[in-house]
């Protein structure tokens, strides 16, 4: 990793590495001339691909590139969007469900700025034909990009450094500061996770499987066994139990995401967080379904 470019000590300097997984927010500094309004897509995430657009602030941010070329190039034209109009891409991890589509982002946005830990790079440079504008940072600290508030999480899932990714949301108009909170690839819920899910007022939160779809599935035993291992993934029952075992949260809206094509669907997960809805009424909750390619989309 010789001569990859890492954050310039310029402020705002990356903060080191807290040993309590980057809870404290750093307070945004300066100002940007150009603001966009709010919105938050789901292009599709699921055990298939994982990917999302941001725009708020003065940016506009792709959380993982899970999909091939095509299905990517044709999620951003429902928006109206191409490739060379993101300013970067954020990569939770290493796996292909999350990343396999960064090397078509980077054949139509050469100098698109890829946002990963140091770990996560190192095993997806190989890749890659060229290098992109690699943006470094450390998992567990929080860092500025144009005019947005970044913290990198650590997650327990079976990559070499995995995160989750909070983003603070600069004030609109009427609308107050948010934070957005993606989590997914949950082998079992930490107390940074948990502080995170409780910090969050857009959540994004893993329900993977339904135990006896996945007991019923043909999937060998040792796939079944990962899955359900310490870094693996996040049950349905894990991630309603992690939600009503809550003591305040303050989220008014929640998406299930990263369900599994085989061994989940979206009823029984809705049917679920009915007692998460009878116990927070604020709260809005949207299933994403992994069979659909329309995007999601909060504004």
């Amino acid at each position: 990793m010789a001569g990859w470019p890492t954050f310039p000590p310029a402020a705002p300097a990356l903060k080191r590495k807290r040993a309590n997984g980057g809870l404290k927010q750093v307070p945004g500094r300066g100002c940007i001339a150009l603001r966009m309004a709010f919105a938050f897509h789901i292009l599709g995430t699921s055990s298939s691909g994982n990917c999302s657009l941001l725009e708020a602030g003065g940016a506009r941010v792709m959380l993982d590139a899970g999909f091939q070329g095509p299905r990517l190039e044709a999620s951003l034209q429902k928006l109206g969007l191409e490739a060379r109009a993101l300013d970067a891409v954020f990569i939770t991890h290493e796996h292909a469900d999350h990343c396999v589509g960064l090397p078509a982002l980077l054949r139509q946005n050469p100098r698109l700025k890829v946002f990963a830990n140091r770990e996560t790079a190192r095993r997806i440079k190989d890749s890659l034909k060229s290098q992109p504008d690699w943006q470094l940072f450390e998992t567990g600290t929080t860092f500025e990009f144009k005019g947005l508030q970044i913290t990198a999480i650590p997650i327990p899932h079976d990559a070499a450094d995995p995160v989750g990714f909070a983003f603070d949301l600069p004030p609109e108009d009427a609308r107050p500061a948010k934070r957005l909170t993606w989590l997914t690839d949950l082998g079992h819920v930490t107390p940074v996770v948990r502080h995170h899910v409780a910090l969050a007022d857009i959540l994004v939160l893993e329900a993977n499987y339904d135990d006896e779809m996945l007991d019923l599935s043909k999937r060998p035993a040792s796939l079944k066994q990962r899955i359900r291992g310490n870094f693996g993934h996040l049950s349905n029952l894990q991630t309603r139990d992690l939600l009503l075992g809550l003591r305040e949260w303050q989220a008014t809206e929640l998406c299930l995401g990263h369900l599994s094509k085989e061994c989940n669907r979206t009823v029984i997960v809705d049917a679920l967080m009915n007692e998460v809805r009878a116990q927070k009424a604020d709260l809005r909750v949207t299933v994403v379904d992994p069979l659909e390619d329309n995007p999601v989309s909060l504004w």
